[in-house]
């Protein structure tokens, strides 16, 4: 093997019959992901036999297994590299096993929805909402795996990537729906997980029509966004986070993803008229303002900082979380790793472990490290190595076609 097709067609020649061990190894994909579906709907049974409108919350199981069914099925001639389209792999490959693994996965998530519209937990440490967080948050880890596997094996197929898109989507709407169902995450929400099946229905009326579709560049940005919605969506489903920073937080989130969806559908129906690098004048315009505005977001964690500090001297915050909060705030203000310290702002002041409660001042603070850490630090910012890390792909992608999947991670 040694990361060669397993079998290969000369160039030129009409595509190769799918090789049978290929399409035995989609049926044995296919039986796993109706298999998950059925182990959720036996898990659920005791709770929905005897609320027949729970048999409406594993519709959506049924239908990612469904629609994941029918993709790998659609696209198994797809299980080549980019631009050898004659030259099949006979075997699904360990990186597109992955993959699949993630959508039984995202199947068995969807079972919790009875669950949680029967029984809702919106506080406390329910077992419920601590397994179906555990399990996204697996999810959400192994999609770094799929990528390794197929880098490592040198067997990086159009079908996939196809895979990896279509598995963040459902996931990412499954576990919102969750979330929802749980009274984690505010309804509207929902937007953030059904927005890619939107663009994409758009894009596929348009073609139907015949009306032009400008083909997307890649926006490192998106990606960025689309990370913090999987993590967002994990950490909501966790019963350590107070809903009212849960619900703050997905309306801090979804807002930048959902303009991104919403300007590109403006430049792939060719409303929005763009230069060479596919720029508008209202990106140039945002991107100005994206270098200034965390400069604001860094002033508000300084001063409302300093006034909580100074608030509770001599009340009962304890030290640990004094010699914590401290450091962030000062981190945040200077741009020293400023999404770092957002980030630990943020899971600080949304545990329901923190002193410093429900308040205003907690609430202002919060939103604040919340755009910092979706921002960047911006202007003026002593050290920030995270940009490196998030951008360091998109630059060595640059001016490459880009496609929703930059909205789903």
């Amino acid at each position: 093997m040694n990361g060669q097709p397993d079998m290969a067609a000369g160039e030129g020649e009409p595509q190769a019959q799918l090789p049978s061990g290929l399409q035995n190894q989609a049926r044995l994909a296919v039986f796993g992901l109706f298999s998950s579906w059925l182990i959720s709907v036996l898990s659920c049974w005791p709770i929905i036999q005897d609320e027949p409108a729970g048999l409406t919350g594993l519709l959506p199981g049924l239908l990612v297994a469904i629609h994941m069914t029918r993709y790998l099925s659609g696209h198994l001639a797809d299980n080549h590299r980019p631009l050898e389209p004659h030259r099949l792999f006979a075997s699904l490959g360990a990186a597109n096993w992955i993959s699949l693994g993630r959508a039984a996965a995202v199947v068995l998530l969807a079972g919790f929805l009875p669950c949680a519209l029967l029984s809702p937990q919106s506080e406390g440490s329910g077992t419920l909402a601590w397994a179906a967080g555990m399990l996204y948050l697996f999810i959400s880890l192994a999609d770094l795996c799929d990528g390794y596997a197929a880098r490592r094996q040198n067997r990086q197929t159009e079908l996939g990537k196809g895979l990896d898109i279509e598995t963040d989507a459902a996931g990412l709407l499954i576990a919102g729906l969750v979330a929802v169902g749980f009274k984690r995450l505010p309804v509207i929400y929902l937007l953030v997980g059904l927005a890619y099946y939107l663009f994409i229905f758009g894009i596929r009326q348009r073609q139907k029509r015949g009306l032009p579709v400008v083909s997307l560049r890649s926006r490192p940005s998106s990606r960025i966004i689309a990370g913090c919605q999987m993590g967002l969506v994990g950490l909501a489903l966790m019963p350590v986070f107070h809903p009212v920073f849960t619900f703050l937080a997905a309306y801090i989130f979804m807002t930048p993803l959902l303009l991104g969806f919403l300007r590109d559908w403006l430049v792939v129906s060719c409303r929005l008229q763009t230069d060479d690098d596919q720029r508008a004048e209202a990106d140039r315009l945002l991107s100005a303002l994206m270098v200034k505005l965390p400069l604001v977001f860094r002033l508000i964690i300084l001063m409302v900082g300093i006034k909580l500090i100074f608030d509770c001297t001599g009340c009962d915050l304890p030290p640990a979380w004094l010699a914590i909060l401290v450091p962030c705030f000062l981190a945040a203000a200077a741009g020293f790793a400023g999404r770092s310290a957002g980030f630990v702002l943020v899971l600080l002041l949304g545990s329901y472990q923190s002193p410093l409660g429900v308040t205003f001042l907690a609430m202002v603070l919060f939103a604040a490290a919340a755009a910092l850490l979706l921002s960047g630090s911006g202007l003026l910012s002593l050290w920030s190595p995270e940009e490196r890390l998030l951008y360091r792909r998109g630059k060595s992608a640059g001016g490459k076609k880009s496609e929703p999947h930059d909205y789903v991670a």
